[in-house]
């Protein structure tokens, strides 16, 4: 189950990363392998051809992977870097659906960006961690100031 964490909640000792898309194409991609390709294809419909390539969805040109959409890369990166926190601002719904089911992982983001799929997920704050198990539940707090 993914952590949400409010800004000031996150651990000094957990890098927050706002750049998704430079910190995939500089570090994650090196990490990709089969549950790359079932991210890819369930989020960006397209298929990975290697480590650096994927066929795109629309004429099946192959496209250097670094073409895949900020929601793609988001979720890579959070499952690939289980010890940073990522903002997901950035995110569409296709991202976020599958985001919030992932069994770990960390996010931010300033403002509450929920799936309507959610099941449950941890979330940290000044009060330490807690369960959250409704899209209300998770809305709720995420728009209390603490």
């Amino acid at each position: 189950m993914i952590t949400v964490y409010k800004k000031k909640a996150i651990p000094k000792n957990m890098e927050l990363v706002i750049l998704n898309d430079i910190f995939f194409n500089k570090h994650t991609v090196e990490k990709l392998d089969d549950t790359a390709a079932e991210i890819i294809k369930t989020i960006d419909d397209s298929e990975m051809l290697s480590k650096y390539m994927i066929k795109s969805k629309f004429n099946g040109t192959a496209l250097n992977i670094d073409r895949l959409s900020t929601g793609c890369k988001t979720t890579l990166n959070i499952i690939y870097n289980p010890d940073k926190v990522f903002d997901i601002c950035e995110c569409g719904d296709n991202a976020l659906d599958v985001i919030y089911s992932l069994p770990q992982g960390n996010v931010y983001c300033s403002y509450p960006f929920i799936s309507f799929d959610m099941k449950k997920v941890n979330v940290c704050d000044k009060n330490g961690i807690h369960e959250k198990d409704s899209y209300e539940e998770l809305k709720e707090w995420w728009t209390n100031e603490d």
